[in-house]
């Protein structure tokens, strides 16, 4: 359970930053500038990730009691061993993809909006006087 975690977790973070290139490319696809299709693509990799965290949870738990084997516990040094050499130069591309691009690509079409509050609410106006009838 352990390994298959380690596996599942580390899949997910790789594509992570495959997405982040992906994104952050100054000739990304036009596609891409879509802030839904972001939020859509984002949905299945953290479920990925949680699926194989609530693995290694799981088989932390069961090598703790005695049940899993503890070779497993080779997997997450070697996840380590995998990811750290990979992520570390898409970090660095990264990088110089927001420097060539001034910044990130999504960005909202809404306008920003400031709240100014001038003071304390004014107190309703007095009541005007009954009209006298002639």
């Amino acid at each position: 359970m352990l390994a298959l975690g380690c596996v599942l977790a580390g899949a997910g973070v790789l594509l992570v930053a495959l997405l982040a290139l992906l994104f952050r490319h100054p000739r990304a696809p036009h596609w891409t500038e879509l802030e839904i299709v972001a939020m859509l693509m984002s949905v299945p990799v953290t479920g990925l990730i949680g699926f194989g965290l609530g693995y290694v949870l799981t088989g932390g738990y069961w090598l703790l009691h005695g049940v899993g084997n503890a070779l497993e516990l080779l997997a997450p040094v070697g996840l380590a061993l995998v990811l750290v050499p990979t992520i570390l130069p898409l970090r660095r591309r990264l990088k110089s993809y927001a420097a060539n691009t001034n910044g990130p690509t999504l960005v909202s079409s809404l306008p920003e909006t400031t709240l100014s509050i001038d003071g304390p609410p004014r107190p309703p106006a007095p009541a005007r006087p009954p009209r006298k009838a002639a």
